[in-house]
């Protein structure tokens, strides 16, 4: 093969598998990165849901009122 000049065509192929096989890593990484923060964001909504919050402290009757009101429409 070296003599007839198709090894630096051979090298040159397997060369250019291995950059397509590369390039497809490439994208796959790209690919992973975006679904663990994808996940990291709805794990930290869910953390997020799950908090209990303590009412606010209520000033007014008609502030109280709408708390109230808010508070019956959650449940």
């Amino acid at each position: 093969m070296g003599i007839l000049g198709l090894s630096s065509k051979a090298s040159a192929k397997k060369k250019a598998a291995v950059k397509k096989i590369d390039t497809k890593k490439k994208v796959v990484k790209k690919q992973v990165k975006k679904v663990d923060e994808e996940v990291k964001q709805v794990k930290k909504a869910q953390k997020k849901a799950t908090k209990k919050r303590a009412p606010k402290k209520v000033t007014s009757t008609r502030k109280a009122k709408s708390s109230l009101k808010a508070r019956a429409k959650k449940k």
